[in-house]
């Protein structure tokens, strides 16, 4: 095992791959270090350096192979809530997302394997019960839901995503708000989430339609008269009312894509339904407040 001092001087080194080391064995200790219950080792070492191998192709070997074991990282302690085993989920959907977007770029596995990825993620995804963003101060974030949206992001630019499952990944997504009951979304997981919306918008598979079909379950959590001081559930309707804001803004003002993207003209395809996909989402944010005007 690998010292923290050994992982500094790695960072400091920008990165670079140690010589004199097994590659697969250093992996290997990134790995196992995304479990860790310590922010510095987990997000601020073991994360930024494995992300940047991963980008850089120093996983292409074994890029299967490595989005199987973040697969089961997943699995490992599912249905737990407010304990240390969220680290390892939270961070393998993470770096199984960087998985993908290094197939995005260099085209490494065959439809078959992301989409058994897929399949994990989005099990995942709708039972992970533990949704705190910050734990505390030592132990840094969990943002399972900020980094789930971060593996949506991937996922629906990949080109192994068939264009009817757009729509059940919007689906998913809605699933989760509505699931969310009891942790308010505090550390802006509702403009990741937005902002991933927005990349299956722009792939041209979902309708306006599609859309509203898509949403409307959120309708009647905005009916509900609910205090968030009070009532747990509370959260689910907070939490839905923000991420509608954010896909509102978003779809209105346009987003761009990140330095990281491998291919930055995918928000540059025109989402053909955009206006009416924003009168649906200003339909439905009317259900959650008294103030909006009277429609006219």
């Amino acid at each position: 095992m690998f010292d923290v001092g050994f992982w500094e001087k790695v960072k400091a080194d920008d990165m670079s791959l140690p010589a004199g080391h097994s590659k697969d064995l250093l992996i290997e200790e990134l790995e196992h270090l995304l479990r860790s219950s310590d922010a510095h080792q987990r997000d601020t070492l073991a994360f930024e350096i494995l992300g940047e191998w991963i980008l850089a192709g120093y996983l292409d070997h074994d890029l299967e192979d490595f989005g199987d074991r973040m697969c089961a990282a997943l699995f490992r302690g599912l249905g737990d809530r407010d304990n240390d085993s969220v680290f390892g989920r939270s961070f393998g959907a993470l770096c199984l997302g960087l998985a993908i977007e290094r197939d995005n770029t260099a085209s490494l596995v065959g439809a078959e394997v992301v989409q058994r990825w897929l399949g994990a993620f989005l099990m995942w995804w709708e039972l992970e019960n533990d949704l705190r963003g910050v734990t505390d101060p030592q132990r840094g974030v969990a943002h399972a839901v900020a980094h789930g949206a971060d593996l949506f992001m991937a996922v629906a630019r990949s080109r192994h995503l068939q264009p009817e499952q757009a729509k059940v990944l919007l689906g998913s997504i809605v699933v989760r708000l509505r699931m969310s009951d009891g942790t308010a979304f505090l550390l802006g997981e509702e403009d990741r989430l937005a902002y991933a919306t927005m990349a299956l918008l722009h792939r041209g598979d979902i309708s306006a339609a599609d859309f509203r079909e898509a949403i409307s379950p959120l309708s009647h959590l905005g009916r509900a008269e609910q205090r968030t001081d009070l009532d747990p559930a509370a959260y689910a309707r907070l939490n839905s009312l923000n991420w509608l804001r954010a896909v509102y803004l978003q779809l209105h003002l346009g987003v761009q894509a990140m330095p990281w993207h491998a291919d930055s003209s995918h928000f540059t395809r025109p989402v053909a339904d955009r206006d009416a996909m924003l009168s649906v989402l200003k339909e439905v944010l009317r259900y959650y407040s008294y103030w909006f005007a009277d429609r006219v």
